[in-house]
């Protein structure tokens, strides 16, 4: 992503659309690579493009309304959602297969039987994700590039792509450090997860508008950094609890089939138990919520200082 920030004399109306104009070329290049299959980055990279535009939108919807409904960017969520599931399972495919490789016996044979149902489960959404692709990318693309192509002008009074642009990273400023300022233990889940989206979109935002020596644009780095570790807490938190439930799921299962027989000893085939791997998984993915919650604090710190953030 390489989109430039217009002139910060030019009307906020123009100057917000040929930066949005920009963010849509991303999103159809990236869409274009999803149709390489072996382009193992192209649905990251989809997702990326994708959810700046729909910052973009969204940040500068009070200069974008009067010709880009509300209607036609909530329907660019539809299309964001069917890409999170697949996006999802092949991050988590490979973390396991990773750690797979620090498995023995059991509970290695556990990890391969997880990754094998992850690739199934996967292969529906990929699917689900084509069938919406099909159906409803072009049209909706369309609608918003047709909307951004216009607006209308007023002869005085238009507000300046400076003005609006730094009461924008105002608003997203405040919003990062208020849900910082509620992550404060491993237990506050819904919160770290707000705070990514902050980060997201504020690190989005300044990636264009931030003057190329100032101290926010140095501070993108640190943003980069805390967006990341966020991310890793979120995955292995949401990931572990997926994990909870399909270790108590199968346990019940291996119950019910041992009682199931006739003589209660039960008459289920021999067959390779996954539950020894999913907890030695489990547990790695516990350790990994931890050390990310751990190195998450000094980068927010960084970042709140690059930044001239109150914590």
């Amino acid at each position: 992503m390489a989109t430039s920030s217009p002139p910060v004399t030019d009307p906020a109306k123009r100057a917000a659309r040929l930066v949005a104009l920009a963010l849509l070329r991303d999103v159809f290049a990236a869409r274009d690579r999803l149709d390489d299959p072996s382009d193992d980055k192209a649905l990251h990279d989809f997702r990326v493009a994708l959810r700046r535009l729909r910052t973009w939108l969204r940040a500068f919807r009070p200069v974008l309304r009067d010709t880009l409904r509300g209607k036609t960017v909530r329907r660019l969520g539809g299309v964001a959602d069917a890409t999170g599931a697949s996006r999802d399972l092949e991050v988590h495919i490979d973390w396991v297969n990773r750690a797979r490789r620090q498995l023995k016996g059991e509970e290695r044979k556990g990890a391969t039987w997880l990754a094998k149902r992850l690739r199934g489960e996967k292969a529906t959404c990929d699917a689900e994700l084509r069938r919406v692709l099909d159906d409803a990318f072009d049209k909706r693309m369309r609608r918003v590039e047709k909307a951004l192509s216009r607006y209308e002008a007023r002869v005085e009074g238009e507000l300046s792509y400076a003005e609006v642009s730094e009461e924008i990273v105002g608003r997203h400023l405040e919003s990062l450090a208020s849900a910082m300022g509620k992550v404060s233990n491993l237990g506050d889940r819904a919160q770290a997860h707000d705070a990514r989206i902050a980060t997201k979109r504020l690190r989005y935002i300044l990636e264009i508008v931030a003057p190329s020596e100032s101290d926010r644009a140095r501070a993108i780095v640190a943003l980069k950094e805390l967006q990341d570790r966020l991310g890793e807490l979120h995955d292995a938190q949401t990931f572990g609890s997926e994990l909870a439930s399909l270790i108590a799921e199968l346990s019940a299962e291996k119950v019910e089939a041992a009682t199931s027989g006739p003589d209660g000893t039960g008459t289920a085939a021999a067959q390779v138990d996954p539950v020894p791997g999913l907890d030695a998984l489990l547990r790695k993915l516990r350790q990994r919520e931890k050390e990310s919650f751990r190195l998450m604090l000094p980068v927010w710190h960084a970042a709140a200082s690059g930044l001239h953030l109150d914590m």
